[in-house]
């Protein structure tokens, strides 16, 4: 009986790092300084503005994407952007990743 209510405990243990792992290698390139503490996510949808700038549609998040921000290269072939709130429902870019061209 104590055998096989600690097997189970292994297996959900190991299940539970297996999610875990698989959650944190997608995002393992990110770089510290663009989300520790923030929130970063692949964006759903990108609206490409008239003067050059982008609004980046991740989730709940709304960014608006400078013309001239630096941005980074994106590892899995989708758009990412790293954002801090700066008021309710208002996000400041850290940083943006874009795929290149193949």
């Amino acid at each position: 009986m104590v055998r096989v209510a600690l097997l189970k405990a292994v297996v959900v243990a190991l299940f539970l790092m297996l999610l875990g792992t698989e959650h944190a290698s997608a995002h393992s390139w990110y770089p510290d300084r663009c989300c520790n503490g923030h929130d970063c996510r692949k964006v759903d949808k990108i609206d490409y503005l008239a003067d050059g700038g982008m609004l980046m549609h991740a989730g709940p998040m709304r960014v608006f994407i400078p013309r001239y921000f630096v941005q980074g290269l994106s590892e899995d072939g989708d758009a990412h952007v790293c954002a801090v709130s700066i008021a309710v429902d208002v996000y400041m870019p850290v940083c943006v990743f874009m795929p290149g061209l193949i």
